[in-house]
């Protein structure tokens, strides 16, 4: 390694491990901007023998080490689950009622299969493979929800329903290659029809939280679900178009520089966090998820005038944030002028101080804006408030919003 490089590299180093041993790949290149990035590949291959993995957003890993001693695992007697012996007709059935759900919150991931993949699902089909397991939350009986197999059953509608896949690199019924479902013989045609299936049905009376938790456990896609992708399949309707929208906020976008991703769901993740936490923050017993999925439903469940005075104040909230802190919005800052990644817990805490600020207050803090920032380099530098950062208990939570309000207090003086 070229030894311009080493302090550098050695500073991004600590901070990785800080960070459960994750660096952001933005803040990478922000700290070799001004030098001769040809040897990328080579810093890439510094970090990788160095157990870093680098991520490409712009948001700081959470390290939440603590959970509260008041939380209670979901009662296992409350899972209502049932296992029935289907055919592919009956899902094919529901595709063509518009009784399947693919448009909630897993959708950014279904299509994610290429044309050979989908053509070799068939084509399992075709020799009476038998094919893994399907889940559904059947809340909603004329609608539900899949929770696991999105790309089996896309692939499945794009080729019986749509007749828009054609077959392609298959191993084994290589006399199929390029025919799509109408141009197969009808014995093939009633094969995939009749094909048995096992689908694991949540039954109406599981409660929320427990299938939360069931969520979590199962993959879609052969990825993790994120929590957010959760909640969203959870609280459909209000709360995820509400949430939504407030990440298209011009407010919004311009406070975090538009580099909070969307793609799971992140962007509505932060959104939630400041519903929850300027709304509900009194009910917050140490347990994140549990806390985010309560204001959830209370976005489900709130009136027009509610709605209207949250998006109100968030918009404000956002612009007020980013009139005070201008680049370093939501993140740690230190004295050397690097830009770090998002912080979600510093997201929480400003947003809460400024909310709960009279609008005399926040031209006072515009105003001196200079001295707060000033302050807020300092309090980076706090090791109590930086374990705080990395901390859900109801303790830490609490501890770094009031260090964060000590650095608006009305003494102006650095």
């Amino acid at each position: 390694m070229h030894e311009k490089y080493n302090e550098d590299l050695y500073s991004l180093l600590e901070i990785a491990k800080e960070q459960n041993n994750r660096i952001n790949l933005s803040l990478i290149l922000i700290t070799i901007k001004n030098q001769d990035i040809d040897n990328l590949n080579e810093i890439f291959e510094y970090f990788k023998e160095n157990n870093i993995e680098i991520i490409n957003e712009d948001v700081e890993p959470e390290n939440l080490t603590s959970i509260s001693e008041n939380v209670s695992p979901f009662d296992p007697s409350k899972i209502d689950i049932k296992m029935d012996k289907l055919t592919l007709q009956s899902i094919i059935a529901r595709i063509d009622n518009d009784e399947l759900e693919f448009e909630a919150a897993f959708q950014r991931k279904s299509g994610l299969w290429g044309v050979v993949q989908k053509s070799q699902l068939i084509e399992s089909i075709l020799l009476k493979i038998p094919l893994p397991a399907f889940y559904f939350d059947a809340t909603d009986d004329d609608k539900w929800l899949i929770i696991d197999g999105l790309q089996r059953i896309s692939t499945i509608k794009e080729f019986v329903v749509d007749n828009n896949l054609k077959l392609k690199g298959l191993e084994f019924m290589t006399d199929l290659e390029g025919l799509t479902y109408s141009q197969l013989p009808r014995s093939l045609q009633r094969r995939i029809n009749e094909t048995n299936i096992n689908a694991y049905l949540i039954n109406p009376t599981t409660p929320k939280n427990v299938k939360y938790n069931i969520f979590k456990r199962i993959n879609t896609g052969g990825l993790i679900l994120e929590a957010q992708e959760i909640r969203n399949a959870l609280f459909q309707g209000q709360a995820t178009d509400f949430l939504t929208g407030m990440s298209k906020t011009r407010e919004f976008l311009l406070a975090t520089d538009g580099s909070i991703k969307s793609d799971r769901m992140l962007d509505c993740e932060f959104c939630l966090r400041y519903v929850a936490f300027t709304k509900l923050l009194e009910k917050y017993n140490g347990n994140m998820d549990t806390f985010l999925s309560e204001g959830m439903e209370y976005l489900q469940n709130a009136d027009e005038k509610t709605l209207s005075s949250i998006i109100t104040n968030f918009k404000k909230n956002m612009n007020t944030s980013y009139t005070i802190f201008r680049r370093d919005c939501f993140r740690k800052a230190f004295d050397d002028g690097r830009r770090r990644p998002i912080n979600k817990a510093i997201f929480e805490a400003i947003s809460v101080v400024i909310f709960n600020s009279t609008e005399e207050e926040i031209n006072n803090y515009i105003k001196n804006n200079e001295i707060i920032k000033k302050r807020f380099i300092k309090l980076c530098s706090d090791y109590d408030f930086q374990n705080n950062l990395k901390a859900s208990d109801k303790i830490s939570v609490s501890s770094r919003i009031k260090k964060i309000s000590g650095i608006f207090n009305k003494n102006m003086e650095v």
